[in-house]
């Protein structure tokens, strides 16, 4: 079950339950983008925008052999940001009880997934496998809702998918993509404790299957390397 910590109005940490406004990373407002090209709120991380108003995002995801965290939650994900100032956040978050990486989405307000197909396979104390490479579809706007499938391996060794959705989001126009690496915390007053090391990289990245180039927006005790269609995210401190 997951966990949404509330946070301040720049930015959130998503664990295990509660609602929150977001992933770490996320401005709340234009007027906050140049203090978190600097610095993620509550917590740390890389973050690359892509320039694609796109419907359909595609990327395979590497994830860490090993990772360092204490004092915070680990996450690799990507997502858009709408005209209309919706944000997503859809991706992996790292379990450091089952150590398995673990889906989640949320679109605006909504972070209540709808389990198409691989629920029992890669949620609860099951996820995709550390060292494993996980491909991410994303689609705005299906029927209305919007989802995600993940295809890869779980800490059982079965190889499949899981299809979830946000239903009734209605998106419409983009303005961009991003990907991200994060280590996030609940609050400000916790981002000192922070230890974290890991490595991640979107490989093979497409958006309405027409190869984009990531472009680096912060690094954040990160380093965040494009190369063209994929990009490397390291987090450490």
């Amino acid at each position: 079950m997951k966990k949404w910590l509330m946070a301040s109005a720049v930015g959130t940490a998503v664990l295990f339950t509660t609602f929150s406004g977001g992933i770490p990373g996320l401005p709340s407002t234009d007027a906050q983008v140049a203090k978190a090209a600097s610095q993620l709120p509550n917590g740390i991380g890389g973050r690359a925008y892509l320039n694609s108003t796109g419907s359909v995002f595609t990327a395979k995801i590497k994830l860490p052999d090993t990772i360092q965290i204490e004092n915070a939650t680990a996450y690799i994900y990507s997502g858009f940001r709408a005209k209309n100032g919706t944000e997503s956040d859809i991706g992996l978050q790292y379990s450091t009880v089952y150590k398995v990486w673990k889906p989640l989405m949320k679109v605006g307000s909504k972070n209540e997934e709808t389990y198409i197909e691989g629920k029992e396979q890669f949620t609860n104390h099951k996820g995709f496998r550390p060292g494993s490479t996980v491909q991410m579809t994303i689609y705005k706007n299906l029927n209305g809702n919007t989802r995600a499938t993940f295809w890869g391996t779980n800490n059982d060794g079965y190889t499949g998918r899981i299809i979830m959705e946000i239903q009734g989001t209605n998106i419409g126009t983009l303005l961009k993509w991003k990907t991200l690496a994060t280590a996030a915390v609940s609050s400000e007053s916790q981002r000192s404790s922070i230890t974290a090391g890991f490595s991640t990289s979107f490989t093979n990245i497409t958006i309405d299957q027409k190869a984009v180039t990531p472009v680096v927006d912060t690094q954040d005790f990160a380093k965040v390397i494009p190369s063209g269609n994929n990009v490397t995210i390291s987090v450490k401190k």
